[in-house]
């Protein structure tokens, strides 16, 4: 219910407004200045994001059925803000289908009562002074997503288990109390019947409730910004199909990549107010068509909710027309986001945690597992079933209108939103290379050959030198194998040593230009001893090895490697087995 939920966030001009909150109208501009003042004072410190996300089903109003998915876009909420660094709390009652499905997945929740909700909001209030305490900045967004209603007076109110929280409430005892530098309120209060639902109220309250709007709560607090959906008849929409309201999942795959339009890696509002806008622009329900109001913080409109995103599973779209619109579930069937791009722009999307997705087009699908999520995809047939009805409008007019620079520079010329800055980067012809990727590694794989130098082994003095070789997955989490041939000349009395090795590894690499990484490898390591008049050895070395390095992923660094290692070996030496350590280092190219 979009003008309920406006209703609560902006606030309703009544003679009966307290003295507070004139009070708070009055210092207005002192805000300003000393939001203003404390935001150069820590432009250098790190900026924590918080999340409380309030997603409930249930309705207080007899004859109003409960809603099908406001639990469902909790749990989505969390688990993106989680993906984008977020620390989240979320207050929901999952039911049993849901609970089913996010079982797995699952941690410890409270009831959105009013209780729970002041205690999480206490939390973290507390957390949050702690780290404005150390010099750093605290965002919290705060989510509603559930019945919105009015009451006998006409005023708007969200629905908790046991209470409401009307605007008053919302400002007073949540994002005042929260104590946060910036706060942000996205407001989903949508309803669902049969397939595809919507969710009203009295329509003459609702008109009667337009005609004495004001943005009263939001000019009073210059830190506070809020995006939500309307329509033209006072309703929202949530689709069975997304297990979602439509408005939170247009504005969750802005969030995890979709409206990055300058490609900084962040969501500023100018970016998820022109995706939601395209995303939406051409859904109908009924009488309803969605319609996006945004009002970004006044002290600092170009705030960015969200990015860069820390490291893990990342899609760079491919390029192929065939990609331009996709949507991408879980093997659950979950819909995790949708994009529909303009012709030639890049996007790159950070997804949920999964071991597998299922990328889907209007020319196939393909299963991709996370640790290819870098290389090819090849999309196979696809089934389509038919839809009818007001699913066939939402099928038709969601993500139907493409997104990029070109839409996003028309849409904000005529919002007159905060200017956003593009890089060079933008106007380059071929993407920029993926972090953490090789192009033309064979196969998925990469193929590396380095130059590893270690001490001499069996506690012998000196250093050994050689060749090594090994193979490498691609994606964050990777596996492979790697085979090593060390030399150490003049070791143990004038005796040559020789050491290999060869086994699997398991790494973990990161996402930056120039990456790190870590891994882990057991081994068989044989080492033999050649004297002028005997050779020895121990063919049935084994050990293990550990080592951390970082790697080129752009330009002439692309596929450098540079690492130290540590090898423990158990190795037979004079008839008892011991623990041998070669400490070393390695420089080696990948193709």
């Amino acid at each position: 219910m979009r003008r309920l939920a406006r209703g609560i966030v902006e606030g309703v001009s009544s003679p009966r407004a307290t003295a507070g909150h004139r009070a708070l109208r009055r210092h207005a501009a002192l805000a300003v200045l000393t939001t203003a003042l404390l935001t150069s004072v820590t432009a250098n410190a790190g900026i924590v994001r918080r999340a409380l996300i309030v997603a409930y089903n249930g309705s207080d109003r007899p004859g109003t059925a409960p809603l099908r998915f406001a639990d469902d876009d909790g749990y989505r909420w969390r688990e993106t803000l989680e993906r984008l660094g977020f620390e989240t709390t979320l207050l929901t009652v999952p039911d049993a289908d849901t609970a089913a499905l996010e079982a797995q997945r699952g941690t410890p929740l409270t009831a959105p009562t009013t209780s729970g909700l002041e205690t999480a909001v206490a939390a973290i209030a507390e957390r949050t002074r702690r780290d404005r305490a150390s010099g750093a900045q605290v965002d919290v967004v705060v989510i509603y997503v559930g019945h919105g209603q009015t009451n006998e007076l006409g005023r708007a109110y969200l629905t908790l288990v046991d209470g409401r929280l009307d605007q008053t409430a919302l400002y007073e005892q949540v994002v005042d109390r929260l104590g946060a530098d910036f706060v942000h309120l996205i407001i989903d209060a949508c309803h669902a019947g049969g397939v595809v639902g919507s969710r009203g109220a009295d329509l003459a309250l609702l008109d009667e409730l337009k005609t004495r709007l004001a943005k009263e709560q939001l000019k009073a607090r210059p830190t506070v910004g809020a995006l939500f959906a309307e329509s033209e008849e006072g309703e929202t929409h949530e689709w069975s199909r997304l297990r979602a309201g439509i408005f939170s999942h247009a504005a969750r795959s802005a969030l995890l990549g979709a409206a990055d339009v300058n490609h900084d890696g962040s969501i500023a509002y100018s970016e998820l107010d022109a995706f939601v806008a395209s995303s939406i622009r051409g859904v109908k329900g009924g009488r309803a068509r969605l319609r996006l109001k945004t009002s970004p913080p006044e002290v600092d409109p170009g705030r960015v909710l969200a990015g860069p995103a820390p490291w893990g599973p990342t899609l760079k779209v491919p390029m192929g027309p065939e990609f331009s619109r996709l949507s991408i579930e879980d093997a659950d069937g979950v819909r995790l986001l949708d994009v529909n791009r303009q012709d030639g722009e890049r996007v790159s999307l950070s997804l949920p945690v999964r071991d597998a997705y299922w990328l889907r087009t209007a020319k196939g699908e393909a299963r991709v597992t996370a640790g290819a999520l870098g290389g090819g995809i090849t999309l196979a047939a696809a089934e389509v079933g038919a839809r009818g009805g007001l699913e066939e409008g939402y099928t038709r007019g969601l993500f139907a209108v493409p997104f990029g620079r070109g839409f996003f520079d028309g849409y904000q010329a005529g919002q007159g939103g905060a200017p956003l800055e593009f890089t060079q980067v933008e106007a380059e012809a071929e993407p920029v290379a993926e972090p953490g990727r090789f192009d033309g590694a064979w196969l998925g794989f990469g193929v590396s050959v380095g130059a590893p130098v270690t001490l001499a082994p069996l506690g012998a003095v000196g250093v050994s030198g050689g060749l090594s070789a090994a193979f490498r997955s691609d994606g964050w989490v990777y596996w492979g194998g790697r085979a090593q041939w060390t030399l150490a000349l003049g070791a143990l009395g004038g005796a040559t040593v020789h050491r290999s090795t060869l086994g699997p590894l398991v790494g973990l690499r990161g996402r930056s230009a120039v990456a790190p990484f870590v891994e882990l490898s057991p081994q068989w390591a044989p080492t033999v001893v050649v004297r002028p008049t005997v050779t020895q050895g121990d063919l049935s070395a084994f050990g293990g090895r550990l080592a951390a390095g970082v790697m080129g992923s752009r330009t002439f660094l692309r596929g450098l490697r540079v690492s130290v290692s540590v090898d423990v070996d158990a190795v037979q030496v004079d008839g008892a087995r011991r623990a041998v350590v070669v400490p070393g280092a390695e420089l080696s190219m990948t193709f």
